[in-house]
């Protein structure tokens, strides 16, 4: 039998969610029980709200007990239909570690999985292949010590420290000396530690031992910006590092620099680490050689990737590779209220919000339906002419994309409040579904990486790609034509963009914190709105704190802020780069025991 249930229950939106149980909190895994309990869930929601009055009454079955089978056989049919299409399609992977072999075993079907005793997951097939190959590389490296020159080191000291207002301490110097000796190595630190000191000198010391072969790099073109300004050099993403290319219709990208073609660079230094998914910094370890230097720089106290993973916390968890851990200097805290109330953001402690004249961090206590109203002036007080230079001095940020104090409706004010000056908004139909509205000068972000779209360098030069987190501004608007937008980027790129690639740029008046992670801003306005949820936590305020390079307005109820500083980040995705990386660890200790006795 047959019924009509089919059309009406299962869609694109249902299958979706499936997939999403992983993606949502950028887990690689699941173990089977705790995955098939939260897609019951979902089922059940999904049967309570769908209408089946309209198919039940053309349907012969109506009434009969055979509906009644019909429709438990039919959703019990549902997820396995669903694997098997997923596993066909290396969507998702049905699998365990194999303790004893120390390898990834993955089933090919879901019947084989259910009968296995094994602790069986279900995973992200891109993304847990990608750290099971991360882990065999990191203990394939070349991690014996390298030996210091001491006169390069001399010199890289008294260069990092022209025009800083501070010294390195001796503390801080061990720590460059320590990383200095290490093939593979994390620097972990925030703000008030030394750590764009200690980035100069690291980089400048083997600029000088190695020219031309040290190639800096970080996960967005915004973090990769704020690296060039710290090092004085050229960085660029990792995408663009290894020479990325979307195949649209693979649906993949593929890397010029990979496997079989492993990049020429003797040094790779990556900037905020924490940014970094497990897929591309599988590709990126695949794309250089094993005997190359690599230093990663980041905050482990910052939000973890977007993407799948959470490669730096596992890392540090690992106690494989070398750590070295940045502590406050206190002689740097005193400078800065923004850096105390991030260090007091840490250890749990109340920001502090100082009445007295020169203070860099400002409370704006406010009601809801005031929030709009500061904001504006907020604008008016920092950017009275609407200068674009001005504004790439500044952001508001804001937790949540959506609600009634979001960057959505944050960024809809302040357009149409300004596009009178601006000129009048313009629709855009890049789409049959979607269509966009933009205005002259409109401040926007690219949301997704486009390998292909031409842009224009400032020194003249040309080259394809921009990549999600740029930030520009709206320079010219195509009417009645193919073509949408042309957008002028804060590096000085510039790019004209088809109207169909319109869909790929969203207004960035306000961003999100976890779009802001990377960069900094002199001036940074947080809206934080009175509201509960996961997302209003220790670890997303301290984030958005240290986005503030010189002065930090926080607009919205000092409650708020007192709740989030008591409710510490629980980041409960689950990954398996720390199970594959603390299982060869727990052997080798095993040998080293073995060994001594």
């Amino acid at each position: 039998m047959e019924g009509l249930c089919l059309e009406n229950f299962v869609n694109d939106t249902l299958l979706r969610s499936f997939q999403g149980v992983l993606e949502k909190n950028g887990h690689t895994f699941m173990r089977l029980q705790d995955w098939k309990n939260e897609i019951s869930l979902i089922l059940r929601r999904a049967l309570n709200q769908c209408d089946f009055s309209l198919p039940c009454t053309f349907c012969e079955y109506k009434g009969t007990k055979d509906c009644d089978e019909y429709k438990k056989n039919f959703v019990q049919s549902i997820v396995p239909a669903w694997i098997a299409q997923m596993i066909e399609q290396k969507r998702i992977a049905l699998c365990y570690w194999n303790k004893e072999k120390s390898r990834l075993h993955i089933f090919g079907s879901l019947e084989k999985a259910t009968k296995s005793k094994e602790d069986v997951w279900v995973a992200d097939y891109t993304a847990v292949c990608a750290e099971a190959d991360i882990a065999h590389r990191i203990l394939n490296r070349n991690l014996r010590e390298r030996k210091i020159d001491e006169d390069l080191l001399a010199r890289a000291l008294k260069w990092s420290q022209i025009n800083e207002t501070f010294q390195l301490s001796k503390d801080q110097e061990e720590v460059v000396r320590r990383v200095l000796k290490q093939r593979f190595v994390v620097v972990d630190g925030g703000p008030g530690t030394g750590k764009t000191t200690i980035l100069r000198v690291i980089y400048q010391y083997y600029l000088n031992q190695f020219p031309d072969n040290v190639f800096c790099a970080a996960p967005t073109g915004k973090a990769a910006k704020r690296m060039a300004e710290v090092t004085h050099s050229y960085a660029q993403t990792v995408h663009r590092l290894l020479n990325a290319e979307y195949d649209e219709e693979a649906d993949e990208t593929t890397f010029y620099f990979n496997e079989d073609n492993k990049h020429p660079g003797r040094v790779f230094i990556l900037d905020e680490a924490s940014m970094i998914d497990a897929t591309v910094f599988s590709a990126f370890l695949s794309g250089i050689s094993d005997n190359a230097i690599v230093v990663m720089v980041g905050d482990s106290h910052q939000l973890p990737s977007v993407g799948a993973g959470r490669i730096l916390a596992d890392l540090i968890a690992s106690d494989l590779v070398t750590v070295c851990t940045l502590v406050e200097n206190f002689r740097q805290l005193q400078n800065s209220q923004i850096v105390k109330n991030a260090s007091a953001i840490l250890h749990g402690r109340s920001m502090e919000f100082l009445e007295e004249e020169g203070t860099d961090c400002h409370l704006i206590s406010c009601k809801k339906d005031e929030v709009m109203f500061h904001i504006s002036q907020w604008v008016k007080t920092m950017n009275p002419d609407l200068h674009m230079d001005v504004w790439r001095d500044m952001a508001i940020l804001c937790p949540k994309r959506n609600g009634s104090i979001s960057t959505d409706t944050i960024n809809d004010f302040l357009q149409k409040q300004y596009s009178g000056r601006n000129g009048a908004r313009v629709a855009l139909q890049a789409n049959e579904n979607v269509k966009k509205y933009f205005a002259m000068n409109d401040r926007v972000i690219q949301v997704k990486n486009n390998y292909r779209l031409p842009c224009n360098n400032a020194d003249g030069s040309t080259n394809d790609g921009v990549f999600n987190g740029d930030i520009g501004f709206i320079r010219k608007i195509y009417r009645y034509s193919d073509l949408g937008v042309d957008v002028c980027f804060d590096d000085g790129r510039y790019a004209t963009y088809p109207l169909k690639n319109v869909a790929e740029l969203e207004l960035a008046y306000a961003l999100t914190v976890h779009k802001a992670q990377g960069a900094e801003w002199k001036y940074v306005l947080l809206v934080l709105p009175d509201e509960y949820g996961p997302i209003f936590n220790r670890n997303l305020l301290y984030t958005a704190v240290t986005r503030a390079k010189q002065e930090l307005w926080v607009l919205g109820d000092y409650k708020t802020v007192e709740r989030m500083i008591a409710r510490p980040y629980s980041d409960e995705r689950q990954t398996a780069l720390r199970v594959f990386l603390t299982d060869r660890k727990d052997k080798e200790d095993e040998k080293t025991d073995k060994k001594g006795k």
